[in-house]
């Protein structure tokens, strides 16, 4: 069996002392190198992410097909399946399992309803189901495809907040005053039935001026089917006006002191056969907004009920604070180069980042580099148990949220936490339910006098756990605690030392479902420039020394090193006092030198050199310099593709219409210096793919290859 360029797993067996390598077992075979499905499936196992097959045991949980919600359901839940309830997701979500509506009730009361897929009526508790879920923890989102957490019957049919069907759902309301401040909430099981499935691009459309026709003023907008009876006009309307109160939370959010980093991100166009051809920087718009703002408040609100209810067994997020060390070095960095910060809390590093990001909104290259500079010393948020912190309320915080209290309440179809969540509620709605019967009887002279006192005090309150705000003399009486323990039982909430080992093996999980998107991207970037050959971009320095240097590369939001020590031809001069290194070409190509490794160097892995001697026979009367060099350049090409002398690639560049043009040697670099780069593809067939990167220069001195 010949495994050469073939991709593979194994375990080292033994190593003798006297061999120069070890006898390892192979486990599994992926597939060549070269090719993205086996690399996507190396990085799969690697993190140790099941695929999408479910057990026998686990299917057999699923419901019978076709499937309707259960009778008796209509007489436990409040039915909104007239109310107009819509989603707004990406164009190829298929796992919806959020949605919105909002509804006037007078001209100073607006109601807003989050409506979450009700996945915890599925997934029983201690089922095969569960189990496997539990295991799971995630679903795990690659570039071009999906691991799920659940049975696709589930996430993408039953379960999935699908427009024109009924589904059951766990809703939460606010009510809104006028100045945007909750008068009250209400949470609770519903059914529901949307009427259109909106994508972002729809929304933000109907944001930036779409008439109340549906009809954008740029030309005709493609809108999905509308269902139940609705018109055009009132969905528009509804998600304008979403948009307002979705501005004034994240407004008044900031102002509390709420701190949000947002790093470049790439998204991939890609062919009809899946292979990437071009990339670009997303961006997010008010939509996003619209819709992250609503999310994070019903997971606030969640929060905060389950936390009160069962303050020794809730399942919460929390943010520890950046570390102090990585924060004072960022604020050195900023101080060292004219940019001033305030870091003393989450809040002033927001609105310092903010007034940066208003200076150097013509540098949009700096304004990424400070913000991937400002996550450095972030610490992961993480899921824990509240019984694990007892007594220490501070330590349930999130930081750049700036809240007391936060959960995950808002996708259970892909987060298991979010089950746990939601089964937690369930059990705080129970206890009120339970409450609420011994409420009916407490004439009766029988029970206990405690429990005749409290409830006709509050006779005719029932949402003591789950509303406005928590009655903890309810909770602490004995007949609250009898409803919160008989419910919590009846919904099997875990206890303090269950959760504490559920809630690691989801934070684990997460980490490795963020390392799995990264390596991922990566991947795919690394297959667009294998693809194209090599791409140009502009680039910052952010470390400078005697060795290497680092780089971000503009066009692929991406930290990169460049080694330039012992490199054949090329002469470094460090100026240690003032952190600046000049690159030149050596005067003399002398003898070949060899750092301790053995290795060497050219200065073609370190630099995609042009020689404009060899661009051909241009005029260049009466150009500028940046134009000339640009004239030459792309007769240079232009020659050698003729004549069939380079496979250099496309020299296609990332920064859009703005042209990359090589610097010329000498080059002094000191920190932050914009340079160029050539970005290009490694690995595969012949070792780990990687992306890497060589300075873009130019000089007469050297010889071309080409020539």
């Amino acid at each position: 069996l010949s495994l050469r360029h073939e991709l593979v797993a194994g375990k080292v067996a033994h190593w003798e002392v006297d061999s120069v390598a070890p006898v390892a077992i192979i486990s599994h075979v992926f597939g060549k190198g070269g090719e993205l499905k086996a690399q996507a499936a190396a990085i799969l196992f690697e993190h140790a992410i099941h695929s999408s097959e479910f057990p026998l045991d686990a299917l057999a949980c699923l419901p019978k097909m076709p499937w309707v919600i259960p009778a008796e359901e209509f007489s436990k839940r409040r039915d909104l399946r007239d109310c107009r309830i819509f989603t707004i997701d990406p164009p190829a979500a298929r796992d919806l399992d959020d949605a919105l509506s909002i509804e006037f009730l007078s001209n100073d009361i607006v109601r807003v309803g989050v409506h979450i897929a009700d996945v915890s009526f599925f997934v029983h508790p201690d089922t095969a189901l569960d189990r496997e879920a539990q295991v799971r923890s995630t679903s795990v989102y690659l570039t071009q495809c999906m691991m799920p957490m659940l049975p696709l019957l589930l996430c993408e049919e039953i379960c999935s907040l699908n427009p024109g069907v009924d589904r059951l759902a766990f809703s939460i309301f606010w009510d809104f005053d006028t100045s945007g401040k909750i008068i009250d909430h209400w949470m609770g099981r519903t059914i529901i039935r949307c009427c259109c499935k909106l994508t972002y691009q729809h929304a933000q459309e109907m944001v930036d001026g779409m008439g109340r026709d549906g009809i954008h003023s740029g030309g005709e907008a493609l809108l999905p089917e509308l269902h139940g009876g609705f018109k055009w006009n009132e969905v528009i309307d509804d998600v304008k006006a979403l948009h307002e109160i979705a501005q004034k939370r994240r407004e008044c959010r900031f102002k509390t002191g709420a701190l949000r980093l947002e790093c470049s991100k790439i998204v991939f166009a890609m062919d009809e056969d899946g292979i990437p051809y071009d990339i670009m920087l997303s961006k997010q718009v008010d939509s996003n907004i619209l819709v992250e703002e609503f999310m994070l408040l019903a997971n606030m609100t969640a929060a905060k009920v389950i936390s009160s209810a069962f303050p020794d067994c809730a399942l919460l997020r929390r943010h520890p604070g950046p570390s102090m060390r990585k924060l004072k070095e960022f604020e050195d960095f900023c101080y060292k180069n004219g940019f001033e910060v305030d870091v003393s809390s989450s809040g002033a590093l927001h609105e310092s980042l903010r007034k940066l990001g208003e200076e150097l909104k013509d540098d949009s290259s700096l304004c990424s580099i400070l913000m991937l500079y400002a996550t450095k010393p972030m610490q992961l948020a993480k899921y824990f148990c509240t019984g694990q912190f007892k007594d220490r309320e501070d330590d349930w915080a999130h930081y750049s949220l700036a809240v007391s209290f936060y959960t995950h309440f808002t996708s259970p179809i892909r987060r298991y936490a979010d089950i746990v969540v939601h089964r937690t509620l369930a059990a705080a709605i129970e206890a009120e339910e339970i409450l609420s019967e011994s409420c009916l009887h407490s004439t009766d002279r029988s029970k206990p006098a405690e429990v005749h006192t409290l409830f006709s005090e509050n006779q005719c309150k029932t949402r003591w756990f789950t509303g406005l705000t928590f009655d903890k003399e309810v909770a602490h009486s004995a007949a609250g605690k009898v409803a919160l323990a008989t419910a919590a039982s009846k919904h099997k909430v875990p206890g303090c030392m269950v959760l504490n080992v559920v809630a690691e093996h989801c934070n684990e999980r997460r980490l490795a479902s963020r390392n799995v998107m990264d390596a991922s991207d990566k991947l795919y970037l690394w297959a667009m420039l294998k693809r194209k050959q090599r791409v140009l971009s502009d680039a910052r320095v952010l470390t400078v020394g005697p060795k290497f240097l680092s780089l971000y590369i503009s066009g692929i939001a991406m930290e990169r090193r460049i080694y330039y020590d012992d490199t054949e031809g090329l002469q470094i001069e460090w100026l240690e006092a003032t952190g600046t290194v000049v690159l030149d070409l050596a005067s003399q190509m002398g003898t070949l030198k060899k750092n301790r490794h053995g290795k060497h160097r050219t200065v073609d892995d370190v630099a995609f050199v042009v020689n404009p001697a060899y661009y051909g026979s241009v005029n260049l009367d009466n150009e500028t310099s940046a134009d000339a060099i640009h004239k030459v350049q792309e007769s240079f090409y232009e020659n050698c593709e003729m004549n069939g002398k380079t496979d250099s690639g496309t020299n296609e560049d990332l920064n859009g219409d703005k042209k990359v043009l090589p610097l010329v040697l000498p080059l002094t670099l000191r920190l932050l210096s914009p340079v160029t780069v050539s970005v290009y593809a490694v690995g595969g067939e012949n070792g780990p793919f990687d992306i890497a990167v060589r300075l873009y220069l130019s000089s007469y001195l050297y010889q071309s290859p080409v020539s």
